[in-house]
């Protein structure tokens, strides 16, 4: 589970906040009382990031065969339209 820490104590224990990514932990910055960002081990970064990735290819996957209509017809359908 996430520590969570004020933005001041963040400022004035960053090499902790370190030392606790590095060991695996993850650390949650608040500031008014609102988390606003999150300190997390490199791993945990690698992972969404290639999640994201994962997600992207299997949607490109899921409509490479869906027919697709031109830039040109789009305008001509919008044009003809009556307002």
């Amino acid at each position: 589970m996430a520590e969570t820490i004020t933005s001041r104590h963040f400022r004035a224990h960053l090499s902790e906040v370190i030392d606790r990514a590095r060991a695996g932990d993850s650390t949650v910055v608040t500031r008014n009382g609102r988390p606003v960002g999150a300190f997390v081990p490199m791993e945990v970064l690698e992972q969404a990031r290639l999640r994201e990735e994962e997600e992207l290819r299997r949607i490109i996957e899921e409509r490479r065969d869906s027919p697709t209509v031109s830039l040109a017809k789009v305008m001509a359908e919008t044009l003809e339209r009556d307002e």
